[in-house]
Parts: structure tokens; sequence; C-alpha cells
């Protein structure tokens, strides 16, 4: 797979993806009325989801770590009678989405919840064919190699519950510009990542 994660970085796994959608919704009443309303019965289920994923899920501290769950709440809209939110989750491998799930259903406090859309985590060894050739092929450019493990979700995700064959993910770049207005490359980085695709593919072909 080709995404940005440095020239000299082989990329061995990726965190899952949960996109998990609330709504709640509360009869009409006024504002002053002390009852809780559906924006405050949302926002008590974004502070009750972050403490069933961990204490390390909240502020975006869990997105620093692949062996942690992590959570963003990517959107949000509501008023007193109607409140939903879109929430995105971000796993580790072995993590059980089937009693997040449940758990959370136990504490929407009346809310609707739906699994949008589950996409599990992957994780490759070291000795798998492709990232030997990808570290190989670094080295014979003068690299060192960084064995690399990302906290986001690739097309490798995608893929490796249904191919199995050999599989990592490489690409000149940087990630942490992914997605962002400045995003762009250095030319030099660029073509050094060629000539490392170049000798990836040689050292398959010598491997084959």
């Amino acid at each position: 797979m080709g995404e940005p994660s440095g020239w000299s970085r082989v990329v061995l796994g990726y965190k899952g993806k949960i996109d998990i959608g609330y709504r709640v919704t509360r009869p009409a009443t006024h504002s002053t009325n002390p009852v809780p309303k559906a924006t405050e019965v949302a926002a008590g289920f974004w502070r009750d989801l972050l403490d069933e994923l961990g204490p390390e899920a909240g502020h975006g501290a869990g997105h620093g770590a692949f062996g942690t769950p992590a959570a963003t709440l990517r959107g949000v809209r509501g008023d007193l009678t109607e409140a939903v939110l879109d929430i995105d989750c971000r796993v580790p491998p072995g993590f059980d989405v089937d009693d997040l799930v449940a758990r959370l259903r136990a504490c929407a406090n009346g809310g609707e919840i739906t699994v949008v859309r589950y996409i599990p985590a992957v994780r490759r060894d070291r000795s798998d064919p492709v990232v030997r050739a990808v570290t190989t092929a670094i080295r014979r450019h003068g690299g060192r190699p960084r064995p690399t493990l990302k906290t986001g979700t690739s097309d490798m995700n995608t893929v490796a519950p249904h191919w199995n064959v050999p599989m990592a993910t490489y690409g000149p770049g940087d990630s942490s510009l992914d997605h962002a207005d400045d995003e762009h490359i250095e030319i030099g980085e660029y073509l050094r990542g060629v000539d490392v695709l170049t000798a990836t593919l040689d050292e398959l072909a010598a491997a084959l």
C-alpha cells in the first residue's frame, strides 16, 4: 500500500476504526426547566464513551499510542429537543467491538446508537516477505529502516481481511501533514521513495 510515512519507514500496522452515530431526543420544554435537555444528554454520552474506552482515550492522548483506543468527536449538532453526535473511534488489534457497543448502549440514556462502519485493525510481522523486501531496499539506498505502527487507518485495513497475501505500507512524505492545508512532499524524498520501491520489486522478484 502507498501512504506517506517517510522514505526510510516501513509501516507494519494500523489501528482499526469504528464510526459511531448517536442520536437522542427529549420533549420540548423551557430552557430553564431543570431536566436534561437533548444537548446535555449527548454531552454526557460523549463523556461516558471516553470513560468506557479508558483513561488514555480522552483529550487525544490515545491517538499517540498504537495499543490504546482513542476517540474523536467529529461532529455535533443539536438543540433542546434533539442532538446528534458523529464519533470516530480508533482501536488496536484484538479490541472487543461488540463489548464496547454493548457498554455504550447501557449508558446511552435513551439515545440511539448506530455503528456506521467498522474496519478492523491490522498488524504484520517483520518476517513478512514484503516487509523484508522494503527493509532491504531502504538499506540498499543508505537508509536506516524504521518499522512503524500507525494510529490512523489506511487501505491496508480494508484489504487485509480479504487478501491473505504478504503486505506492508510504504511511501515518502510526512504523514503529520495528511489532510492539512499545507500538505506537500519534498522532491528529493519523493525520488528516493521511487528508488526504494524499484529496489523493493527487485527484492520480491528475486525472492519469488
